[in-house]
């Protein structure tokens, strides 16, 4: 009887004891510490500005139009062609002369014949007229005239915008090759537009380009300045769903990543000023690795 029992008393032993031998096993395997890369804050000069889409666009157009009514005899000229103030660009023959010389009752090869001048110095933007033996009549445009050095960039922005418009506040202009020029404010319409609530308003370069009508830029308005300011790369700033609370993940001097509250300054597209807390440039700040990392974890820096 007493082997009976003895034998089960046993087993139970050996199974306790292998139970132990594995969860002592399973504490000792090391949780691998998640890798991070760090960045330090900066001390800087940060910039903010608004973007708006503007156009190219000429100021200076005359137009040319028909001082008669007739037949254009000779077209002196091409879309393109730079033009002097006072060149010939057409002759238009009246319906009169063309009959009395279609009846060879024509007094002089001229009678009839009206010449049309260049009124200004510039390129044929548009050309209406481009081959003899159009019938025109009295006022209509036959050719447009612009001095594509007095251009503009038009652009509709929202009348909030209104306060960054003066002549001191230099304005970026991004070309769609990426290149950027200077500009300045020039005017804006004393009007606004009902519906979209916007206006336009007009910059001119600071350096003549030769630029086309209607090119697409982008318009860049200085809204804030900072100096001196204590910066960090903006990837680094991390937020909840509702986007009302930020903060950094920080490396203390144990590899304890700590969750930090930030209060956000100016920013742009690469960088962010930090008003709260006062950082420095020895401190470890998690830029890659941060995302969904608890607060007060042990890390490794990469």
């Amino acid at each position: 009887m007493n082997k009976i029992l003895y034998r089960p008393l046993i087993t139970s032993l050996i199974f306790m004891m292998s139970c132990n031998n594995k969860t002592s096993s399973t504490d000792s395997i090391a949780v691998p510490k998640p890798t991070v890369t760090i960045v330090h804050p900066i001390i800087g000069n940060i910039q903010k500005r608004e973007q708006i889409n503007g156009q190219i666009v000429y100021l200076n157009k005359t137009t040319i139009t028909a001082p008669i009514a007739g037949y254009v005899t000779t077209v002196n000229t091409a879309l393109g062609n730079w033009v002097k103030k006072g060149e010939l660009l057409f002759k238009i023959q009246t319906k009169e002369s063309k009959a009395l010389k279609d009846s060879n009752m024509s007094p002089s090869n001229q009678f009839g014949i009206i010449s049309v001048f260049a009124s200004a110095m510039g390129y044929i933007n548009t050309l209406d007229i481009t081959e003899p033996g159009v019938y025109i009549t009295e006022g209509n445009a036959m050719a447009t005239i612009v001095k594509n050095e007095d251009i503009a960039i038009q652009v509709n922005a929202p009348f909030e915008y209104s306060k960054l418009l003066n002549s001191d506040n230099t304005i970026n202009i991004e070309l769609p090759n990426k290149d950027v020029i200077p500009a300045t404010f020039f005017k804006a319409m004393p009007i606004v537009d009902p519906v979209s609530q916007t206006q336009q308003v007009l910059f001119k370069l600071k350096q003549y380009s030769p630029l086309p009508e209607n090119l697409n830029v982008i318009v860049s308005l200085l809204s804030g300045e900072k100096k001196n300011g204590i910066l960090l790369p903006k990837d680094v700033i991390l937020t909840n769903e509702t986007q009302d609370q930020y903060w950094i993940m920080k490396i203390d001097k144990d590899s304890l990543a700590i969750k930090v509250p930030v209060e956000r300054g100016l920013e742009n597209n690469d960088s962010i000023e930090i008003l709260t807390p006062k950082l420095t440039f020895k401190d470890n700040i998690i830029q890659k690795g941060a995302y969904g990392l608890p607060d007060s974890t042990k890390v490794k820096i990469d």
